[in-house]
């Protein structure tokens, strides 16, 4: 520390902690002063009462002379602070309900409003923990009509890495969420299901990453017969308990053999935001689990992200133009090679690439579904840390009427009003830190909640919720926004309203207009807020009750894959073929199927095109985009999906006889007649309809129903991807859902049950971001009613203690109660009905922009509006009659004696 620097600091020790034995010095020091002058006087022949008088008046105020000389100290500001800081917690401890509403309220605000920032800090704007991260960037494509496509072909990729002139170094990766991790010597117990990464040999190096233990993959391990596999510092420490033997331990993924030979470093979880890995392997080496070889050379399979660093001096713009040309020239080659009436060779020739930067992690999901979501709710949150704002403002402008002749006794004897003002502010800083450090603590715990609610089929949290210097400078930020927001105004009207007057003073109309305006902000805030709540619960309702096409009660589904027990080809459709008849068998079961995709799915969507459906042809270049689904005989049953026309798939559809298929309903109404009997030709290949099944939701419940294409799932001779089972059964889930992993163990105990649940829950599950955002606009609305019914009710009491006398003076006149509850309850109606309009303007105002996140509603729901206000005003209602009821019960005698 520098020489000054530390002279600053014992200068400010010495001043803190030492303040007491100083003012004892100086005290005495101006002391003895006195003393010598007054015998100085004496000794010249005066009296000693003269003396005494002479000398102090001669030397000046004590006082003053005390405060100029610490001045002259210096730090004088510091003990100031320190002065008014101790009054204000004597102040605070002398009002224990005023302080606890306050420091709690204002620390729920602010912490909710951090904890959604902890999540978008989290989740939009921390970079990825590697070297220099700002010189990173991402490559996606898109054609010219259709959305960005992140994912790319492995030709270009190749291309793109070995002929560049601006990029330092370019990787490729692609994430395989379920892979079967055995241990073959070291490490016992059985296998689990881990997240894979693979990725190309310059993955670490380009990213700049350093091993926590052993070393990491290099372009040198990145080739088909390579064993090499590294982990994850979460999973080290889960799972080996972060045992440095692990390094050589052998493992098997997927049945096949792998050695560790090193973990990553702690902190980072991969460069797609809230998607983590366990292992990490080769993108070669992916051949040795039959990945197969004909993807490393077709052009038009998009199956590997890319991620790049650019060279020092290099620009964003400059590495934009290399690569494109680079890009054009494979996307020409493989157009020239493909028929020129084909979707890949208009791929070839439309195709545009786009580099973007990568600091924070590729185009992930979590990042693009919840970034609006997050800036919304930071939106609704702040008006929440304002309202609570307010309140206490509310509360302490209430709270000065009794402190006022203290304030006029202070500012009469001498003290200025910048120094009565800092003092009051002193207070409000105090309420505002306190509450500042709760609502920290309370934005970790509550952060953690939140994405468990969005995460919700997670076992892990793939996201870093540690606050950070960002996180805790918004919390300082909107903590000493907050103290300012509500300490200055009441500070300046205590002040303002104390200098004229030392006594009691009567509170006019004039005098309540701040107070009311006040109310009738926070009352217009809240029913915005409740708006937003009632839209988001009403949009809610309406993607749950809405019909899916299926039946949904009573329906376990879970997800099986036989290529993690080493089965691939036959031998897996063999072993779907024996569980599904397995399944039938367990008691309760009354339907039992398989499908590719699960009616409310998140690892399969597949999609599709034909060029024909019966008469109707669509042109190679404008085919018919559709969805398809392979299933089992069965499946319409067991989600008790209605035929329109034809029949099931059964035990004749088989892999050697015609290929057959059956469509949507709203795909039927293409073909010229009825479907059944007619032909479908598309990228499947031909096949004949044999049934008409009525529309239904595919795949995601907030999409439309669209054209799909059913196949039978046995008809193939193979099954490359994880199906999804569905059990419609009698009885108890749970004792389905035992029965059905004690029938996979037995058809075979290398199978392992994943993503086990009903298809109530997982439907709950893929509505988390609709439920996330209704959960927490309904706390923030019903939080902000809370307060402004609070601050009513507050400044109805404020109200009604001022004007005690007058109504003490119309009881002793004879007025009834009622009509003193009239009176009272008047002022309220005025400020609430005015706070409620203004509210309502705003909300019409407001609620357009978040049209997109409703579902099947419009922004202006009557309805939402109606609810909203009507609960608004009932809730305030209630908060002003107590204070009404109070004041009809006065006793005027004591009334009149206060006057």
């Amino acid at each position: 520390m520098p020489i000054t620097l530390k002279r600053m600091w014992k200068r400010l020790q010495l001043r803190v902690w030492r303040r007491t034995a100083d003012d004892r010095d100086l005290a005495d020091e101006i002391q003895f002063h006195l003393a010598e002058e007054e015998r100085l006087r004496i000794e010249a022949g005066r009296s000693v009462a003269d003396a005494r008088h002479s000398a102090r008046r001669d030397f000046g105020n004590v006082a003053r002379v005390t405060e100029i000389t610490r001045s002259v100290r210096g730090l004088a500001s510091l003990e100031t602070f320190v002065q008014d800081l101790r009054f204000a917690v004597r102040l605070l401890l002398r009002n224990r309900v005023f302080a606890l509403f306050g420091i709690v309220s204002l620390a729920l605000g602010i912490g909710a409003t951090s904890a959604i920032f902890s999540l978008f800090d989290a989740i939009v704007l921390r970079e990825i923990p590697v070297r220099e991260p700002a010189r990173l960037v991402t490559l996606s494509f898109a054609m010219s009509a259709n959305r960005r496509n992140n994912y790319m072909p492995y030709p270009h990729f190749a291309q793109m890495r070995d002929t560049n002139q601006t990029l330092e170094g370019l990787f490729a990766w692609t994430r395989t969420p379920r892979i079967s991790l055995g241990f073959q010597s070291g490490f016992g117990g059985r296998e689990e299901i881990v997240s894979s990464v693979r990725a190309s040999g310059d993955y670490y190096p380009t990213l700049g990453l350093k091993p926590a233990l052993g070393r990491l993959l290099t372009r040198d391990d990145d080739h088909t017969g390579s064993t090499a596999a590294v982990i994850s510092h979460g999973y080290w420490q889960r799972r080996f308990g972060g045992s440095p033997s692990v390094i050589g331990a052998g493992i098997s993924l997927n049945q096949v053999p792998y050695t560790i030979v090193g973990v990553e470093p702690r902190g980072f979880v991969g460069v797609n935001v809230g998607v983590s890995s366990d292992i990490t392997i080769p993108l070669r080496a992916g051949d040795r689990s039959g990945a197969g070889s004909k993807i490393w050379d077709d052009a038009f399979a998009t199956w590997i992200e890319i991620m790049g660093r650019l060279r020092p001096g290099v620009s964003l713009e400059q590495a934009a133009e290399d690569l494109k040309l680079i890009y054009g020239q494979v996307n020409a080659s493989a157009a020239r090679a493909a028929p020129t009436d084909t979707f890949a060779a208009r791929v070839g020739r439309e195709a545009h690439l786009f580099v973007e930067p990568g600091a924070w992690g590729g185009l992930s999901g979590l990042r693009a579904g919840y970034e609006r979501w997050l800036q919304l709710l930071l939106m609704m949150l702040a008006a929440v840390v304002v309202l609570a704002s307010l309140n206490v403002a509310t509360l302490l402008l209430s709270r000065s009427e009794a402190r006022k002749d203290e304030i006029a006794t202070r500012l009469a004897i001498g003290a200025g009003r910048s120094r009565i003002v800092r003092q009051l502010m002193t207070e409000s800083l105090l309420i505002a830190g306190i509450s500042g450090v709760l609502g920290l603590l309370f934005a970790w715990w509550a952060s953690h909640f939140l994405l468990r609610v969005a995460l919700v089929s997670s076992d892990t949290l793939p996201i870093d919720l540690t606050p950070d210097m960002r996180a805790i400078a918004f919390t300082t930020l909107v903590s000493a926004t907050t103290s300012v927001l509500f300490g200055l105004l009441p500070a300046l009207r205590a002040t303002a309203g104390a200098r004229h007057s030392a006594g009691r003073e009567l509170s006019g109309p004039r005098r309540r207009v701040l107070e009311r305006t006040l109310v009738a902000t926070q009352t217009a805030l809240s029913l915005v807020l409740l708006v937003f709540a009632a839209l988001f619960v009403r949009s809610l309702q309406n993607l749950w009750m809405q019909d899916p096409g299926y039946d949904r009660t009573n329906v376990v589904v879970f997800s099986v894959d036989a290529g993690l027990a080493g089965k691939r080809g036959p031998d897996a459709s063999r072993t779907y073929l024996s569980l599904l008849g397995a399944l039938r068998a367990i008691p309760g079961a009354t339907a039992v199927s398989v499908s590719a995709v699960a009616p409310v799915s998140t690892s399969y969507y597949f999609i599709s095109s034909l060029t024909k459906a019966g008469t109707t042809e669509f042109p190679n270049d404008r085919r018919l985009t559709i969805a398809f689904n392979s299933t089992s005989p069965g499946y319409f049953d067991t989600l008790r999906i209605p035929f329109v026309a034809g029949r099931d798939f059964d035990l004749r559809d088989g892999v050697h006889s015609p290929k057959v298929a059956i469509v949507s309903e709203k795909l039927a109404a293409r073909f010229t007649g009825n479907p059944v009997g007619q032909l479908i030709v598309g990228s499947e290949g031909v096949h004949e309809v044999v049934g008409v099944a009525k529309d239904n939701r595919y795949a995601r419940i907030k999409d439309a129903p669209r054209d799909v294409v059913y196949l039978p799932m046995f008809q193939s001779p193979s099954i490359g991807y994880a199906p999804t089972f569905e059990i419609r059964y009698t009885g108890a889930a749970s004792d389905i859902l035992r029965s059905v992993r004690d029938v996979v163990a037995s058809v075979d105990p290398a199978l392992t049950v994943f993503q086990a649940t009903t298809l109530e829950a997982r439907t709950r599950e893929s509505l988390s971001r609709e439920r996330l955002l209704a959960m927490l606009s309904t706390y923030v609305g019903g939080f902000a009613v809370l307060l402004a019914c609070i601050g009513l009710y507050g400044l109805m009491t404020y109200m009604v203690v001022q004007r005690t006398p007058e109504l003490g003076l119309r009881m002793a006149l004879g007025s009834q109660p009622a009509g003193i509850r009239r009176i009272v309850l008047k002022d309220s109606v005025v400020t609430v009905l005015a706070g409620a309009v203004a509210g309502l303007c705003a909300s019409w105002l407001l609620v357009r922009f978040v049209r997109t996140q409703l579902y099947a509603l419009e922004p202006t729901d009557p309805g939402a509006f109606g609810a909203a206000t009507l609960l608004l005003i009932s809730i305030a209602s209630v908060a002003a009659y107590l204070p009404a009821w109070r004041a009809s019960r006065i006793n005027p005698v004591i009334a009149l004696r206060r006057e």
